[in-house]
């Protein structure tokens, strides 16, 4: 039992930080339930967006969108904080449940190393549902295999079909609960072939799975799009025309010099998945499901960042079910005495909030939801800035949230949602060759620039070091995430305060951390204001001394690699 709750301590340790999610997708997730609880209709059509306002739409995850209007409106968000680590403990402690008993000699090390991929996905998104669903289909499948004298479990199956009639219209992972349950059923199959099972007992089984599984599949029609819906994990990329980082592979992020500490324990794990299947085949002593549970697991992971938890979720418990019994329990127990301390030692590592300052990033330990446009949104409302506005993908969604219907975006963070031709030959166009920016500006007229500046796309950046150099636009606000400029003219019009980027004072922000006045300084930098730039890092520096990038920056001026991070 202590090993276990060393597991899930180990997991809340990583849990317990802010939450980003508004800067992704909770804004807009938000902002579509409350259209939809007071309107009772599900858009169908991309309503957000004057560039592309009919363009069809599947929403995937309305059910989650509803819950959380509804949680912000009663309960609040950050109750749904504390929803979310209970949901992501609670679907760990299962999967350790599946685990049997004489399989867990090897929990402790191996489930560390499985753990860590996790940190991957721990902002509020609709996938924690898949993630809590995925644990109990596995749970009940797994349940019903046991005797009936032993377990009711064979009852259970019947709540599968409940499960996935709610999967289906919360997140797009529900095609997960179909292949556990199709896994599930192949492996009685052949047990049966085999008369491996008790004739009557055995046939029974493989008949209530078969009718849950027929079940499942017939309750999967009923969501907003029909046939359509249950397609759709098959078909929403094909329409992408904007790469976003969790759709791709970890190995082609690597391939164009994308960091990310979690690639480590997914290659880590998956050695590990192969290394217990050899291991399986040489005893000759598995199970089919294992095997196939476990190469489920490795194969989503190895298709897109995405779906890296599902190595824990789906391949942890087969892994060390494929590991035969262990003779050598001294040694393995050595192993476990020499884990225990690492595991507490980089868990308070991330609950003193040490592993974030040292790695730079923009979190800290506790519970609180991070909003970082939220003040240039304020600002964009109460100066009742002109439109229309031109925006960049990351910010999109939460414009929607602040601003909509007032304000109605150029684009959001869904590829999904709009032609693919509109991201190939306008947005990304237009930010790649100024000269285009200013063509498509004689066509539409913009008025006002709202740009997260933290954009790391070359696009991105080449538009900003432009835009900023731009004689006729303005810079009016400008943060550690966000800069907003109007067309020159405008901007004296509404009595605005046109800013100086080379002069700005790092004594006139109040931010909280090392990492805002470092993002600040490095866009600064990045687009010549080399002064203010500078002084924006010291005075990162002065609350954090011990800053990998703020030192590397100035110690790197003037090389010709300086803004190649």
């Amino acid at each position: 039992m202590w090993i276990k709750l060393l597991l899930l301590f180990f997991v809340f340790s990583f849990l317990f930080k802010t939450d980003s999610s508004f800067d992704q997708d909770l804004g807009r997730h938000i902002k579509l339930g409350e259209i939809i609880t007071q309107t009772h209709t599900v858009p169908k059509t991309n309503l957000f967006s004057y560039t592309s306002p009919d363009f069809p739409f599947i929403n995937t995850h309305w059910l989650f969108e509803v819950l959380m209007y509804g949680a912000n409106q009663t309960i609040g968000l950050q109750a749904v904080l504390i929803l979310k680590i209970i949901i992501f403990l609670s679907s760990v402690w299962l999967v350790i449940k599946i685990v049997p008993k004489e399989k867990t000699a090897l929990l402790l090390p191996i489930g560390f190393i499985f753990l860590h991929v996790l940190r991957e996905r721990t902002e509020l998104r609709p996938e924690i549902f898949s993630f809590l669903f995925t644990v109990c289909t596995y749970y009940i499948l797994e349940l019903s295999l046991r005797p009936r004298t032993r377990s009711g479990g064979s009852n259970l199956l019947f709540l599968l079909p409940i499960i996935q009639l709610i999967w289906i219209n919360t997140h797009i992972y529900f095609f997960v609960g179909l292949i556990l349950q199709m896994i599930f059923l192949i492996h009685l199959s052949l047990k049966r072939i085999g008369a491996k099972l008790d004739h009557l007992e055995g046939g029974l089984r493989w008949h209530l799975l078969l009718i849950c599984l027929l079940l499942s599949i017939s309750v999967s029609f009923l969501n907003p799009n029909g046939i359509a819906g249950i397609l759709y994990p098959l078909n929403v990329t094909k329409n992408y025309g904007y790469t976003i980082v969790e759709n791709q592979t970890m190995f082609l992020l690597e391939s164009i010099n994308f960091h990310d500490p979690n690639f480590l324990f997914v290659k880590l794990s998956g050695g590990l998945i192969i290394l217990s299947l050899v291991v399986a085949f040489a005893t000759r002593k598995f199970e089919l499901k294992n095997i196939l549970l476990a190469s489920t697991g490795l194969g989503l992971a190895l298709l897109n960042v995405r779906s890296f938890p599902y190595l824990v979720l789906i391949s942890l418990p087969a892994v060390l079910s494929n590991f035969p019994i262990l003779k050598f329990k001294g040694f393995i127990k050595a192993i476990t005495f020499i884990i225990i301390p690492i595991l507490i030692l980089e868990s308070f590592f991330y609950l003193n909030g040490d592993y974030y300052r040292f790695n730079d990033q923009p979190v800290k330990a506790g519970l609180e939801f991070k909003e970082s446009g939220k003040q240039a949104l304020d600002f964009l409302i109460t100066k009742d800035l002109p439109q229309p506005i031109f925006n960049n993908f990351d910010i999109g969604s939460y414009i929607i949230y602040k601003a909509y219907p007032k304000y109605r975006v150029f684009v959001d963070g869904r590829p999904e949602a709009y032609p693919q031709e509109f991201f190939l030959q306008t947005y990304i166009p237009v930010q790649s060759d100024y000269a285009k920016f200013k063509e498509l500006n004689r066509q539409v007229g913009f008025k006002t620039v709202i740009f997260s500046h933290t954009d790391q796309t070359p696009w991105g950046r080449n538009f900003l070091q432009n835009v900023v150099k731009d004689e006729d636009w303005n810079t009016v606000y400008i943060d550690d995430f966000i800069i907003i400029l109007v067309k020159k003219g405008v901007a004296l019009g509404q009595n605005l305060t046109t800013l100086n980027l080379d002069k700005l004072n790092p004594k006139k922000y109040d931010f909280k951390n090392h990492t805002a006045y470092l993002r600040l300084g490095y866009f600064l930098l990045a687009t010549n204001n080399v002064e203010s730039g500078v002084k924006f890092i010291t005075q990162s520096l002065m609350i954090f001394p011990q800053s990998p990038l703020g030192n590397a920056i100035l110690g790197n001026r003037g090389s010709n690699n300086f803004f190649g991070f």
